[in-house]
């Protein structure tokens, strides 16, 4: 009996102008929702198998809109009765869903959990007046969310392939002069559309919309939003890296920081090393220098500009040794600190000591004049010495 024979009985048999009036079944917005078909007198699904942008863009120009897109089925609530189509094909120039071919035969266990969803478009707009950008800001007016206008309607970008060539043609659109991608955890998340992914600029192009990208945004979420830091200025390789030191009881140590693209901010201390730190140091008019640990000065806040630094020692500037500005895995707990040398002395004048005393005066806390600071002695070293 698992195969006796079931039937559906059509309602009506409407002549071929009257059927397939389709209606969008929606929470929030008019335009995008799980679609809906009458079929033989009643209303029902359409499997999403086989069911693209082509066979959308028909189903919303029959609606009344300029053209479509399908959307997941996880984005649409599920239906319920009677699953009509199955493998929809439009050529594109239908005007009813009704007039492309499609299959009755749904034994091919096609549930409501794969009912079609469709985006349809507010307005099309001519190519020239399509891709305008805004960016959703926080504490600063040049970086954030990066959100999209795309057929009429405001909605985010999605990260996956998002660089900082794509996030340079967006910035300069914008009306700055170039920019760089931001981590999507660095912005607030968008809600509603989520327009484009996979976009790859070439650098050369004057809007986002004239590289290429995708509209298949089936397997991304806001939390992938696209943020961008656009610069405040691009100036020439001469000027460009000015550093300062923000410190705190003296001034030749603290937190470094360089002012890249028109704004200060600090350098991750993920591979900087000494030799770093010495071309900072010299670059700060001193005469040499040492890095040291990232807990010994203040977080900074703000932009972290610079990572993976590695300089040669013969550099003048920072700016000029190697780096990445990839910062998205570098928190400010991280942030380079510094301690730039007084004076350089020749070997036979460096070293001279002193003991702290206290009741007697041979004996005492040892100390050193390096570099020219005084300064103690750990006795780590010490106790190794004695050991041998």
């Amino acid at each position: 009996h698992s195969y006796d024979v079931g039937l559906h009985c059509y309602l009506s048999c409407p002549a071929e102008e009257d059927e397939g009036l389709l209606r969008f079944i929606n929470n929030t917005v008019e335009n995008k929702g799980r679609l809906e078909i009458n079929y033989k007198g009643e209303w029902g699904t359409i499997c999403n198998r086989g069911f693209h942008h082509v066979d959308a863009a028909v189903a919303c120009r029959q609606l009344g809109y300029c053209s479509g897109r399908t959307i997941p089925s996880n984005m649409v609530d599920n239906g319920q009765g009677t699953i009509w189509f199955d493998n929809v094909e439009c050529s594109g120039s239908e005007h009813k869903l009704i007039n492309c071919s499609f299959s009755l035969d749904l034994t091919s266990h096609c549930s409501h959990s794969y009912d079609v969803g469709v985006h349809c478009y507010l307005s099309c707009p001519a190519e020239e007046d399509e891709g305008h950008l805004r960016l959703i800001t926080g504490s600063a007016s040049n970086k954030g969310r990066l959100e999209i206008n795309y057929k009429g309607e405001w909605g985010t970008i999605c990260a996956f392939s998002f660089g900082d060539d794509d996030a340079a043609v967006a910035c300069k659109q914008l009306g700055y002069c170039s920019g760089k991608r931001i981590a999507s955890y660095d912005v607030d998340y968008g809600n509603g559309n989520i327009w484009l992914v996979n976009m790859h600029c070439s650098g050369s192009e004057n809007r986002l919309i004239n590289c290429t990208y995708s509209i298949d945004i089936s397997h991304c979420q806001h939390q992938y939003d696209v943020g961008v830091h656009c610069f405040l200025s691009c100036p020439a390789e001469e000027d460009e890296g000015h550093l300062r030191l923000i410190t705190s009881s003296a001034s030749n140590k603290g937190r470094l920081e360089i002012n890249y693209k028109g704004e200060w901010g600090t350098i991750c201390a993920h591979s900087f090393h000494h030799v770093d730190a010495a071309v900072a140091c010299k670059q700060l008019g001193y005469c040499f220098g040492q890095s040291i640990p990232s807990n010994y000065v203040d977080d900074g806040n703000g932009t972290i500009w610079l990572v993976n630094i590695h300089c040669s020692g013969s550099e003048n500037k920072l700016i000029n040794c190697t780096y990445s500005i990839d910062t998205s895995h570098c928190p400010h707990q991280y942030d380079v600190g510094v301690h730039c040398y007084l004076s350089c002395p020749a070997e036979e004048d460096e070293g001279h000591l002193r003991l702290i005393t206290g009741s007697a005066s041979n004996k005492g806390r040892l100390e050193i004049n390096y570099k020219g600071e005084w300064g103690t002695i750990c006795a780590l070293a010490f106790i190794m010495l004695m050991q041998q």
